[in-house]
């Protein structure tokens, strides 16, 4: 039971370094070898997420330049200061509503 313990604490330390190392990241040219060998793992782990992040985004940029338009489909562009219309759904009451409307419209009729 007393090594479970000593595992369960030596594997809270290592998050625990792993999360510094996250939080107070600095490149390989300021790292030291002195530093916690967890600590200088985790900091290669995010420079290779960095590195991969990097490549990705390039690609998605070279990708995102150029929108293909289908030939031949003309597009409607609305004026700005036009409203949309309102959606059926909005005019449309509930069935209490209408029959109060109805009530209504009896008694001023009388």
């Amino acid at each position: 039971m007393d090594t479970d313990k000593q595992a369960r604490t030596s594997l809270l330390t290592e998050f625990r370094l792993r999360r510094w190392a996250r939080m107070h990241y600095v490149s390989a040219d300021q790292r030291k070898a002195t530093w916690n060998p967890i600590v200088l793992d985790e900091m290669q782990n995010k420079d290779q997420e960095m590195h991969e992040a990097e490549e990705n985004s390039m690609k998605a940029r070279v990708s995102s330049m150029y929108v293909p338009l289908a030939p031949g489909i003309i597009t409607r562009i609305d004026q700005s200061h036009e409203e949309a219309a309102a959606p059926h759904i909005l005019k449309m009451q509930d069935r209490s509503s209408r029959n109060l409307q109805r009530v209504a419209d009896q008694m001023l009729g009388e």
